[in-house]
């Protein structure tokens, strides 16, 4: 059974809402059940792609290199990147609801869609070779002497990144000061604080060169981020712990998470 972190209360209802509000929170709940089915296809299928894949290591290699010119089935990546995609751009979608009656609300969401857009690039911009073993790849990488789609690759992989570290902290802005956006501020700056030990503690070890080999590894843990992070969102959206500027059935403006004004009663 979900449940949520405490303060965290559930509005997945309310009895003074219109039937548009209601429509659109039906539709807010099944665009990010759809983000975790991509998250999940796309885990499951570069686990059968690199299964399939001969001599290819998890642990060693990148899992866009499951996509590269000369793989086994590309298709595979082809296909679960753009469900990938499509599940950021639902979460993305599905936030905006969201967005309170201030500068910058509709940046998170903004910034899952811009994630969605990149990942789904991934796959035409498609690796030339493995530059995480083949050493004479790798060479040719940092010379500049690969095709623009592999440096594109390189490129739209990084932006993904980034867009996706953001979004807690863009969450976190105009939410404030909900519990979600703690719980966002505080697990967004966790994630940075680890990443940044495993940046220092992985370059000291010689873990991000192709000698070391351990390419995959850590970039498997930071999907591993990724994944648990969209799924703590659409939990929220689908619970609608996320509040939300709804409308009441009467037709009055003020949203239904705000008391009403108080009513003055006459002298006497």
């Amino acid at each position: 059974m979900l449940s949520l972190p405490a303060g965290i209360t559930s509005r997945a209802s309310s009895p003074g809402e219109s039937a548009p509000a209601l429509r659109r929170r039906r539709w807010a709940r099944a665009l990010a059940s759809f983000a975790i089915a991509g998250q999940v296809s796309f885990v499951l299928a570069w686990i059968i792609a690199g299964a399939l894949e001969p001599s290819y290591s998890p642990l060693h290699e990148y899992v866009s290199e499951l996509g590269r010119r000369d793989a086994a089935h590309p298709w595979i990546f082809d296909l679960s990147t753009l469900i990938w995609g499509l599940g950021f751009i639902s979460l993305g979608v599905a936030l905006l609801p969201s967005a309170q009656a201030r500068r910058g609300s509709s940046i998170a969401p903004g910034l899952f869609i811009l994630a969605g857009l990149l990942a789904i690039s991934l796959a035409p911009l498609r690796l030339d070779c493995a530059a995480s073993v083949n050493q004479l790849c790798g060479a040719r990488q940092h010379a500049g002497s690969l095709s623009w789609q592999e440096y594109g690759h390189v490129w739209a992989a990084f932006g993904l990144e980034v867009a996706l570290l953001l979004t807690p902290f863009a969450l976190a802005f105009s939410l404030w000061p909900g519990p979600f956006a703690r719980l966002s501020l505080i697990g967004g700056s966790a994630v940075v604080a680890l990443l940044a030990v495993l940046l220092i503690s992985g370059i000291a070890a010689g873990a991000h060169t192709h000698d070391a080999g351990l390419d995959g590894l850590w970039q498997r843990f930071w999907l591993a981020v990724t994944n648990l992070w969209v799924l703590v969102c659409a939990i929220a959206v689908i619970l609608g712990a996320i509040p939300s500027r709804t409308v009441p059935a009467s037709g009055a403006a003020a949203p239904v998470d705000e008391p009403p004004p108080p009513v003055e009663c006459p002298a006497g």
